[in-house]
């Protein structure tokens, strides 16, 4: 599920920008006195994180962290009504919607004439809803079971719990490391004194160092409310149904027809234009015409004194 894998990316960045922040490079004397800023902000983001969370009640042990996602799809008797109906009951249990696609699908369309003036439309189509949801996880139980009465039939029901808890727990070691690294540092500035602001570059790699602090600190939080709130996926359709539209069909106009005098006229007109292009190509001849007559004129000279020699 697309969740899951959102969930494991999540994770990954927690324990990624932890060891970057852990193990980045030495700072300087002035980067150790933001970097004791950086440490408490740190250190109260993950825990305000990890008390903030409202663990579900899968089991016995409450000290277990889940993230909870449900995938439904199933036919209902009205799309929309059903709709209205799954907007209330998340309002109704402190979740909210995320996303909710109502369309209507078309099927079969066919347009038939039914009389000299009047045509019919047929057309057969499918309504369904795409809604994404977000409910407390001590709530989901109770939602899902009230969303089930809503269906029709049934296409499948997944649900899925993921435990986090490890992960938190890994965070949560996370802060502790990196308040005793601070300590150490502060110590080594007692020793070394000024010699620590000749380090090159102090400043980026306090930049870097913050930007990690910051993503894991959203990181964190982020899975928090994963695991507050579970995420539902529903897909929701009801039968084919077939809507007629009777309405009015308006004849085409026909198209303008001369007459057989009209039609005579203007073929004595064109014939008269065709002429009279023909002789005007001729009279454009008339070098040519020239030409050809002095040739002959002058064979038959030739062809003459040839004779009488």
């Amino acid at each position: 599920m697309k969740h899951s894998t959102s969930t494991f990316l999540k994770l990954s960045g927690i324990v990624l920008s932890a060891t970057i922040v852990l193990f980045s490079c030495g700072p300087s004397a002035h980067e150790m006195s933001d970097r004791e800023d950086e440490a408490k902000v740190f250190a109260d983001s993950v825990s305000t994180a990890i008390q903030s969370i409202k663990q579900p009640r899968l089991t016995a042990d409450s000290n277990r962290a889940f993230v909870r996602t449900a995938d439904l799809s199933f036919k209902v008797k009205d799309v929309k009504n059903a709709t209205f109906d799954i907007e209330r009951m998340v309002t109704e249990h402190g979740g909210y919607i995320t996303s909710s696609v109502l369309e209507s699908q078309i099927n079969y369309k066919n347009s038939i004439r039914t009389g000299k003036d009047s045509m019919l439309d047929i057309i057969n189509y499918t309504v369904h809803n795409d809604i994404v949801l977000r409910i407390p996880n001590t709530e989901l139980d109770g939602t899902l079971s009230e969303i089930a009465t809503l269906i029709d039939y049934l296409d499948y029901r997944k649900i899925k719990a993921d435990d986090v808890t490890r992960h938190f727990q890994a965070a949560k070691l996370s802060e502790s490391r990196f308040v005793n690294h601070k300590q150490r540092l502060e110590k080594a500035i007692d020793t070394k004194g000024k010699k620590l602001d000749q380090m090159l570059d102090a400043e980026n790699a306090l930049l870097a160092r913050q930007e990690s602090a910051d993503d894991l600190k959203l990181n964190t939080l982020e899975l928090a409310h994963d695991v507050s709130y579970s995420t539902v996926s529903i897909n929701i359709y009801q039968k084919e149904t077939t809507k007629k539209e009777a309405y009015a069909y308006t004849i085409p106009s026909e198209p303008y027809k001369p007459g057989f005098g009209t039609k005579f006229i203007e073929a004595v007109t064109d014939g008269a234009s065709v002429f009279a292009e023909i002789l005007l190509f001729f009279v454009k001849l008339w070098p040519i015409a020239l030409l050809v007559t002095g040739i002959i004129a002058l064979i038959k000279l030739i062809v003459k004194q040839k004779w009488f020699a």
